[in-house]
């Protein structure tokens, strides 16, 4: 019994994330923070990396594509050998998906390390996990979050020009 016990405590010790205390530097050009934004979150594996992204002042964007309801109604009729009458009507709307994080509803990040992946939790002000990033490099990482840090810190209060 202390055998299985001690190999599910070794199991379920490899399945959890461990967090990493990070001191977040500032950067100060606002192209690069950009950039590095852009660029951590379209290098993400494919089941994570959102189809766009947009980065202004004010929040962070993420474009994940168009979802869409369509009808269609068909209606064919043959008249003997040769000849036939087909009427057909359809309709579609589309919507495209987007998500905001305004940077001034946003707390501390929090960067984890599990196997070989870092990953970054995006918190909002209600210190809930909204958005988490996938990455293989520390270096990047860690400049994902001075970046976003960058634009938290020049976000106006909420309520405030």
């Amino acid at each position: 019994m202390k055998k299985w016990f001690l190999l599910l405590s070794i199991f379920l010790a490899g399945c959890t994330a461990t967090q990493i205390q990070y001191s977040p530097s500032m950067v100060t050009n606002k192209g690069l923070a950009v950039e590095i934004i852009e660029q951590v979150v379209m290098e993400q594996p494919l089941k994570f990396r959102p189809e766009s992204v947009f980065v202004t002042d004010a929040y962070l964007a993420f474009g994940d594509g168009v979802s869409g309801k369509g009808t269609s109604l068909s209606n064919g009729q043959s008249f003997g050998r040769s000849s036939s009458i087909s009427l057909s009507s359809s309709r579609f709307n589309s919507k495209s998906i987007t998500s905001r994080f305004y940077f001034n509803s946003l707390a501390e990040l929090e960067l984890f390390k599990k196997r070989d992946w870092y990953v970054i939790q995006l918190k909002n002000d209600e210190n809930r996990v909204v958005k988490r990033f996938y990455t293989r490099s520390l270096k990047k990482s860690e400049s994902f979050i001075d970046s976003i840090n960058f634009f938290v810190s020049r976000a106006n209060p909420f309520g405030s020009r």
